[in-house]
């Protein structure tokens, strides 16, 4: 594993710390001032201080003590200042979904997240994300 995979290997386990912790402020720490943010409804935020407020009010609320787990699936260097993380995301303990957003069988949320992080003065930040609901098919 290159130094390179294993700093976005960093950063993605410091954003799942974040989320379990309820820290809206760790979870989104490695995000370029910025970054743009799609949520699982769709809605997007432009700057890193607007994503974190909307992840502190969702810490609070719906997804408080909630519980993340997130898996690389394929991280690729199409060029070398430019990573592509495809994730797959698994939620449990939340206490409600968004509306129109269902649970699998099981009780957890899966998405796919797909993050796209830039070198710059020799560190990596998230300068984009993109997250998806998996909607399962029947239960």
């Amino acid at each position: 594993m290159t130094a390179n995979e294993t700093e976005i290997r960093r950063i993605v386990a410091a954003q799942v710390d974040g989320w379990n912790r309820g820290d809206a402020a760790a979870w989104g720490a490695d995000c370029e001032p910025g970054v743009g943010f799609t949520n699982i409804l769709g809605m997007r935020w432009d700057t890193q201080t607007g994503m974190v407020a909307r992840h502190a009010e969702m810490f609070r609320g719906i997804f408080a003590d909630s519980r993340l787990v997130m898996e690389i699936e394929r991280l690729q260097f199409p060029i070398p200042q430019v990573a592509i993380v495809e994730l797959r995301t698994t939620l449990t303990g939340f206490r409600a979904l968004p509306p129109g957003i269902r649970s699998a069988a099981d009780g957890t949320l899966v998405t796919r997240m797909l993050e796209v992080l830039t070198m710059r003065d020799g560190r990596w930040r998230i300068a984009a994300c993109h997250n998806t609901a998996v909607q399962p098919r029947d239960r």
